[in-house]
Order: structure tokens, then C-alpha cells, then sequence
């Protein structure tokens, strides 16, 4: 009825699937002319622009990424800085015989940290040293 009182029904004009982008200010659009100005010309010359480009993105990313691999560095092989501390049991027991006076003074002429000696008292009351005593072991540094 209403096609024809009216006329025929109109349908409306589809939408389309990628509705255009609003454009922007005329500055942006002038900003990339400008820069297209810089380009070269020939293809070639582009690509190896892009190339050149895109080669410095490495060095970049890895320059960023130096700090957190200096501190992994430290947290792993931050001994060496700071070594540990060397302490000879019983004097340098490799070249004398343990707990003797040869041993202490070759293990201060090594210049370790320190040297751990075994310490008793006889019933007497004179100290010696001798290793792994059971009993009435002091260790004295």
C-alpha cells in the first residue's frame, strides 16, 4: 500500500566496511610532504635507507639492555671483585707437615687471609697444636 501512495520504498545506500579516517590538520599532512621531500628518488636508494634504518635498531636495543646485563653480570661473578677469604687449615699442610711452624710461616709467605690453627693445653698448662683433638680443641685466629 504505501509503494503505492507514496511511491516505491527507497532502500538506504549500504554502509561501507572501513568508513574513511577523519583526516587531520593540514600541519601533519604537511610534516610527511616535508619528509618525503628528504627521500631519494630511486627505489633502490629507499631500501637501503630503510636497511640502513632498520640496522640501527639493534645496537639500540642492546644498549638499552646493557644496565640489567651488567647487573646479572655482578650478581654472578661478583667474587671476582671481591674474592673470598682464604684461610689455611693447619698452615700450608701441601708443603710441611700439618700444625708445624714450617707449614704457618709457608702459608703466611701464600699471603692467605688467615690461618686456622688447633690449639690445646696439656695438663701442665703448655699450649700446643695439634689437629682434630678431641676433647679440648679451641680454634684461634
Amino acid at each position: 500500500m504505501r509503494g503505492i501512495l507514496f511511491g516505491p520504498r527507497r532502500q538506504p545506500p549500504p554502509l561501507p566496511l572501513f568508513p574513511a579516517a577523519k583526516r587531520s590538520s593540514a600541519p601533519a599532512n604537511l610534516l610527511f610532504a616535508r619528509l618525503y621531500r628528504f627521500l631519494p628518488a630511486s627505489p633502490i636508494l629507499r631500501l637501503l635507507l630503510l636497511l640502513a634504518l632498520l640496522s640501527l635498531i639493534p645496537p639500540a636495543f642492546f644498549h638499552l639492555r646493557l644496565r640489567r646485563f651488567h647487573q646479572m653480570r655482578e650478581r654472578k661473578c661478583g667474587w671476582i671483585a671481591r674474592p673470598p677469604m682464604v684461610c689455611a687449615h693447619g698452615g700450608d699442610s701441601t708443603n710441611a707437615f700439618p700444625n708445624s711452624m714450617d707449614a704457618f710461616r709457608m702459608a703466611l709467605d701464600a699471603r692467605v687471609d688467615c690461618v686456622e690453627v688447633d690449639v690445646s693445653r696439656s695438663y701442665d698448662g703448655v699450649l700446643f697444636a695439634l689437629h682434630d683433638r678431641q676433647g679440648s680443641t679451641k680454634d684461634v685466629w
